[in-house]
């Protein structure tokens, strides 16, 4: 019984030091304001044959507040496939790509719209924007994303491709699912006026 106790005080301080070294992690916290689902199929075959490997895709938009109390809120268009401009593989589960919305929920909401004015262009057109290809959480190496309004069969989507050393990884975002993000973003902004 004796050595009982001692085993129950150990086990408590390694736990209070465990718990107590998380906290200093140096591990960004995500805060998620608004995220869809899709489901990855073969339903939308556009220029850009997509093969996928089953399962979910994830489109968030997220805030990573900083030690000194300023917050930085990013898009994840969700992880991205990879091959050429006919045919894209989903092969990398881990690395997502993230746009940079900026530091108010006011720049954030700016930038989602500059995005979503795509959909009122002729197909085809596009713009570029600054972008983090990354696990887990945005990180300070910026690159250059193209963002490309396609019109596949019956649906629109906005196309979000980086390319590196002769091959091109992209990602889709429906129409519908870009009008939930900034319609969530809004509503998040009314809870949260002071952000």
């Amino acid at each position: 019984m004796k050595y009982l106790h001692i085993v129950l005080v150990i086990l408590i301080t390694l736990a209070c030091d465990i718990t107590l070294s998380a906290q200093k992690s140096q591990i960004p916290q995500r805060n998620e304001i608004v995220t869809i689902e899709t489901e990855n199929d073969l339903g939308n075959i556009s220029s850009v044959l997509e093969l996928l490997v089953g399962g979910e895709d994830i489109r968030e938009i997220f805030d990573v507040p900083s030690e000194d109390g300023f917050h930085h809120y990013y898009l994840s268009v969700g992880h991205l496939g990879f091959g050429d401009e006919t045919v894209q593989l989903m092969f990398d589960p881990a690395f997502e790509l993230f746009i940079p919305l900026g530091d108010t929920l006011d720049e954030a909401l700016i930038s989602l719209d500059k995005l979503q004015d795509l959909f009122k262009q002729p197909k085809g057109t596009s713009m570029q924007v600054q972008g983090c290809l990354s696990l887990g959480t945005p990180g300070d190496k910026l690159e250059t994303v193209t963002v490309t309004y396609r019109k596949p069969l019956l649906s629109k989507m906005l196309e979000f491709t980086v390319q590196r050393d002769g091959y091109i990884r992209s990602s889709h975002v429906q129409k519908g699912d870009f009008s939930s993000l900034i319609g969530g973003v809004k509503f998040y902004r009314k809870l949260h006026p002071k952000e």
